[in-house]
């Protein structure tokens, strides 16, 4: 079972929302493709994933933790009775050679070869630090296994033997499920229990907040603003007959102005009032502004002209 939706990182969708309000960012677009990446990864997973029975097990993904040190992020987490395991996820392409001896990662591709942070002693301190999180807590904690997930079928994964128990393709990862139920066979944690840590690691989730503006010094005037067109993705629609209308392609939309207000969260700050709604969209009825934001349900404090909108606790996760 889910305990919380697969999808996009808030800070992945903040990057996304900068270089689609910005100009030829090519720092922003190298580190998007980084991102979206990685989530590509994490979400092809997900097919095997799903054959797991939800009475199983509870799956949490893309959990981000303080330890009082640093922050930790695993990109999935699988608790059941028995155990639980971590699951970091690579997209890598080309030849992986792991050398166990050395804690050594390198990559072969189009005949250049690249050395990298060793993804076995990565998910091993996860582990390591997963345990001591719980532990401050006091949490009986079963066996933790730490996995890494090689999403791309056609990358060769190379190395000693060893590497079998913590290096495996997606497409392997049902046959290391069943191996690790014929393993642990002794019920560590009742449901009760298992709910109870499941509950208290999504409560201390602290998504990347980045202010992606201050990291890659933009200055908020130069952000794009307006209604993207769903279609031609041109800036900016303009209100007609009740509608978005794009100018570029004709196309009308209802629903538009969600896109851009959620932009505005992501990119300008995580509340807006009926003025900073009708500059950021450019339209002048304040009528008109007032039933699209009420129209979209937020969370609100204040009534009428002091009223301020804020997004949904789940978006800013």
């Amino acid at each position: 079972m889910y305990v919380n939706l697969v999808k996009k990182s808030l800070k992945l969708r903040k990057l996304e929302a900068l270089l689609k309000r910005g100009d030829k960012y090519s720092a922003i677009q190298k580190d998007v493709s980084i991102h979206l990446r990685g989530y590509k990864g994490e979400k092809e997973l997900t097919y095997y994933l799903d054959f797991i029975p939800d009475k199983e097990c509870f799956i949490i993904h893309n959990l981000r933790l303080y330890d009082g040190k640093s922050y930790f992020q695993i990109d999935y987490l699988l608790l059941t009775h028995f155990f639980f395991i971590i699951i970091d996820c690579k997209n890598y392409l080309g030849t992986l050679l792991f050398d166990t001896t050395l804690n050594q990662f390198t990559r072969i591709r189009n005949n250049q070869e690249e050395g990298y942070l060793d993804p076995i002693s990565q998910v091993k301190r996860l582990k390591r630090q997963l345990e001591s999180f719980l532990r401050k807590s006091h949490f009986t904690i079963p066996p933790i296994e730490p996995i890494v997930i090689i999403s791309k079928p056609s990358t060769i994964i190379k190395g000693n033997p060893s590497i079998k128990s913590h290096v495996l393709h997606s497409h392997s990862f049902l046959e290391k499920w069943d191996q690790l139920q014929r393993k642990y066979k002794g019920n560590v944690l009742d449901e009760k229990s298992l709910r109870k840590i499941s509950k208290f690691l999504r409560k201390h989730h602290s998504p990347d907040n980045t202010n992606v503006l201050e990291k890659y010094n933009i200055s908020k005037k130069d952000i794009i603003t307006g209604v993207q067109c769903p279609h031609c993705k041109a800036f900016a629609m303009i209100r007609k007959k009740r509608n978005w209308f794009c100018p570029s392609c004709s196309t009308f939309d209802k629903k538009a102005h969600i896109k851009a207000v959620e932009d505005y969260f992501l990119l300008i700050k995580p509340s807006i009032t009926s003025k900073e709604f009708r500059e950021f969209v450019h339209i002048s009825s304040k009528d008109t502004a007032n039933r699209l934001l009420v129209s979209m349900k937020l969370p609100y404090t204040g009534e009428n002209r002091g009223r301020i909108y804020y997004p949904t606790k789940d978006f800013l996760e």
